[in-house]
């Protein structure tokens, strides 16, 4: 419910900014690099969120990039317990398919 929200967002207001500002999110098959993604951390009205304004993907990347992609955003989310800002068109495609992102979607459309 709403308080138990606010009690979150409450304890994220007191955590400590994570060190790092950005980091990037690079995937990579046979040694060729297949994608990146720079996640930036900006502070929200309800917190700081990593946004994730683009994702570059290679012409013939291998099947699965983009899952390589979120797992490295997920766990990223996981270890410094704020949420990811998708803004890229992909990625929210990307997440209004995984149901399961939604735990790490911050800003997600409502509808």
């Amino acid at each position: 419910g709403k308080g138990r929200d606010r009690k979150i967002f409450a304890a994220l207001k007191g955590k400590t900014m994570p060190e790092e500002r950005e980091k990037v999110i690079e995937i990579k098959a046979d040694g060729q690099l297949v994608a990146k993604s720079p996640l930036l951390l900006i502070e929200r009205k309800s917190g700081p969120v990593w946004a994730m304004n683009q994702l570059f993907i290679a012409p013939g990347a291998p099947e699965g990039t983009l899952d390589q992609v979120m797992k490295q955003v997920e766990k990223l989310c996981q270890e410094t317990g704020l949420k990811v800002w998708p803004l890229d068109p992909q990625v929210i495609a990307y997440c209004q398919k995984h149901g399961e992102l939604t735990k790490i979607w911050a800003g997600k459309p409502t509808n």
